[in-house]
């Protein structure tokens, strides 16, 4: 058994476990995650029999704690061949990550846990709330909203509305161009992109949408859509948006950030407490994109 980072032109090699492990991604999700985020983010693997067997993808973000940005990493892709389980391999990977990141002195990490019970002995734990539910459309005819979809030269906009927009948050992931420029090709590779609503020239929300196709028993015409990390003011904007991208005002959109419902998302471990402080008690606003 041999733990290693990649070097970054062998990064493409972690596909074939991710298409093996991760069955729901589609082709076109890994097009971008592989051509985008592997430019930046670093790799980990354990290999045997002279194949990759485990892997762990470190992606780069930055945070804003208090009033200080610091350079963190979200971990993904934790997978192990099934094969290969049961030896110890996904402990030895986060534990090696994790010395790593501490002695670089990163504040924290984090990840979305396919279930608590695998992070919580290695000191993880969840800080972060989401609010989910479906929401119907409503054109707001005492508003003239304008729509349009943003492209790349919209991300410096974008990115300073976004952290003016999330200035009371303790703890948040910092934008810039880079961020909402990766963004928009995530959401662009699950058909979608993102939206801005302005009145009179000004920018009063960002709304990241996905687009998936008919499912089986459906017609071939229907698509289904989400609302991912809105940021508006107003509900009314929220549901015009909605109603922009279905032309009604009967269809319920799934949309995080809204809802009645609440689910824990992100959890994370503490590698340098005198930086963070409780993270659990602290308002925390963390992204939701790979």
């Amino acid at each position: 058994m041999e733990l290693r980072k990649l070097i970054q032109e062998e990064h493409i090699k972690t596909r074939k476990l991710w298409e093996e492990i991760f069955t729901e991604d589609t082709p076109e999700f890994l097009d971008y995650y592989y051509s985008v985020k592997t430019k930046d983010n670093e790799i980990y693997v354990i290999e045997e029999d002279d194949k990759i067997v485990s892997m762990l993808h470190l992606n780069p973000y930055q945070m804003r704690i208090g009033k200080q940005v610091y350079h963190t990493h979200y971990i993904v892709a934790v997978a192990t061949d099934e094969n290969y389980r049961k030896r110890g391999y996904m402990a030895a990977l986060l534990k090696h990550v994790v010395r790593v990141m501490t002695d670089r002195g990163e504040p924290f990490t984090f990840l979305m846990p396919a279930a608590e019970a695998i992070y919580k002995p290695f000191g993880f734990e969840f800080i972060y709330e989401q609010k989910r539910g479906k929401i119907k459309g409503r054109r707001n005819l005492d508003k003239s909203l304008e729509v349009v979809e943003a492209t790349e030269e919209n991300c410096g906009e974008i990115a300073d509305f976004a952290n003016d927009f999330l200035k009371e948050y303790d703890v948040v992931t910092w934008r810039d161009v880079s961020y909402y420029k990766t963004l928009l090709a995530e959401q662009a590779s699950e058909n979608g992109g993102i939206l801005l609503a302005k009145q009179n020239g000004q920018l009063e929300g960002v709304f990241c949408y996905a687009i998936s196709e008919a499912e089986d028993g459906e017609n071939a015409s229907d698509k289904h859509f989400e609302i991912r990390e809105p940021l508006c003011r107003q509900k009314e904007d929220l549901e015009h948006i909605i109603w922009f991208l279905t032309g009604n005002e009967n269809e319920s959109v799934f949309c995080t950030g809204y809802g009645e419902e609440t689910r824990p998302m992100i959890m994370a471990k503490v590698l340098h407490p005198e930086l963070t402080g409780d993270l659990k008690t602290t308002n925390v606003f963390l992204n939701e994109v790979v």
